[in-house]
């Protein structure tokens, strides 16, 4: 069963209900979406196939296009034209964590990056670099400095380290991490 409601309405009640009630709604919310495009995957499932199914999930529900960039060795999942407003990423963070967690039947960890127009990007990673990621953020980083530096051994993700001439280049001028994009979850 599926219950419609606006986005404004959804971001309004995020908003009045605090950080921790929607962390919780969100992660509910994720959790039955991950369920229901699980449902539909055979084990085991390639990464595509999850980003299809779930994309689907979240098309359904209103929340936006889905899709997946490799960044290195990270995981940044994408949002586009989600109809909630700032407040809702937050919302997003838990609601993709849920899914995935319910669709993998893994635990997962999602970090909300930042907002480009009506793109929202999140890394999933493990525990540890969402803490490293949220703490170099928190001191004015750059998400895609915060990559670099999680994908150059900071975070353990790589097995070799970017160059040293890609350290100050913007992500996508460095070679080692340019995204690669697999397909669109709402086609």
């Amino acid at each position: 069963m599926r219950l419609l409601v606006p986005a404004d309405a959804l971001g309004a009640l995020a908003a009045a209900a605090g950080a921790e009630a929607t962390r919780a709604f969100g992660r509910a919310l994720g959790e039955a979406l991950g369920r229901r495009a699980a449902s539909r995957l055979a084990a085991p499932a390639s990464a595509d196939a999850v980003i299809e199914h779930l994309g689907g999930e979240m098309a359904l529900a209103g929340l936006g296009s889905l899709s997946l960039e490799r960044w290195g060795r990270a995981l940044v999942v994408v949002i586009d034209e989600s109809p909630l407003a700032a407040a809702g990423d937050g919302l997003l963070e838990a609601v993709l964590a849920g899914a995935f967690e319910a669709a993998s039947g893994k635990a997962v960890h999602i970090i909300f990056l930042a907002k480009q127009a009506a793109r929202a990007r999140f890394l999933m990673t493990g525990s540890a670099g969402v803490e490293k990621v949220r703490t170099w953020l928190a001191e004015g980083l750059s998400w895609g400095d915060a990559l670099i530096r999680l994908h150059a051994g900071a975070g353990g993700l790589a097995k070799e380290p970017v160059k040293a001439s890609d350290a100050g280049a913007e992500p996508q001028e460095a070679a080692a991490m340019e995204p690669t994009d697999t397909p669109r979850g709402d086609a």
